[in-house]
């Protein structure tokens, strides 16, 4: 009982700190260190760990849950002010996905500890993860790999135009790296890349939780075919794929273990 109403609470976590909220939200609570966009992702952080709890008496562990939320939130913002430009802050991130993973588990141990939760015996640990796995292989996986490449120093890299003399794109994402231009000229479709990106992540997960491995390595092989003129573009969009993939296979063994 107390694994299922992790991952449910791990589940829950992933919609309000990802699925929920924006990136305008996130760029919006680094600027002061306690603001109204704090107040309100701290609202979806209560509503999203209630639900998921799937027990009315879950509100008080709700709450401490979100009270703790906010607190690390609010550090993370003092941190992004007062140390802004600093080279560890490129890792903040996730120090502070791991605090509320820590967090989450506490309260889930010391609720399911002191309270019944007879509900979930009617819920598998396999169901829970299944949700948790496509949930996490779809935004959230894009920032992870998004903040991987930032820790590492990676950048997309562009022709530089006219008045640009920069060479690489540091706000694009992984995912859009495949339809990311290559010169002014260069119409790719919006968004593609992040579409491609979710795609191949679901279709990676639901045929490894399926013991289709060796379609996995068509869908690797099949990605592979896309090449760039530009060697550093094509490394770039190397590493990402091969880190999206990875997260979705390693979800995938994961659940498939359980």
């Amino acid at each position: 009982m107390l694994y299922q109403l992790i991952i449910l609470q791990f589940t829950a976590h992933l919609m309000a700190d990802f699925v929920f909220q924006s990136q305008k939200w996130s760029d919006r609570k680094s600027q002061k260190i306690f603001s109204l966009h704090h107040m309100l992702h701290g609202i979806v952080v209560f509503t999203t760990a209630y639900l998921f709890s799937l027990n009315y008496g879950f509100w008080k562990a709700a709450l401490v849950i979100t009270v703790l939320h906010l607190l690390i939130d609010s550090l993370k913002s003092y941190l992004l002010i007062k140390y802004a430009g600093r080279s560890f802050l490129r890792h903040l991130f996730f120090a502070d996905q791991t605090i509320h993973l820590v967090v989450l588990i506490l309260v889930s141990t010391v609720y399911v500890r002191f309270h019944e939760t007879d509900f979930l015996n009617n819920i598998t640990i396999k169901n829970c993860a299944l949700l948790a796995g496509f949930i996490l292989c779809a935004k959230p996986a894009n920032i992870i790999i998004k903040n991987i490449f930032i820790v590492y120093h990676i950048a997309i890299p562009h022709s530089p135009g006219p008045n640009n003399s920069d060479i690489y794109n540091t706000n694009a994402t992984p995912d859009n790296a495949n339809s990311a231009n290559t010169n002014n000229n260069d119409l790719s479709l919006p968004n593609a890349g992040r579409i491609i990106g979710l795609m191949e992540r679901f279709m990676t997960l639901a045929l490894i939780l399926s013991g289709q491995y060796a379609a996995v390595g068509l869908i690797i092989a099949a990605k592979s075919i896309l090449r760039f003129n530009d060697t550093q573009k094509n490394e770039y969009v190397l590493v990402g794929t091969m880190l999206s993939f990875g997260i979705a296979i390693l979800t995938g063994i994961v659940i498939a273990q359980l």
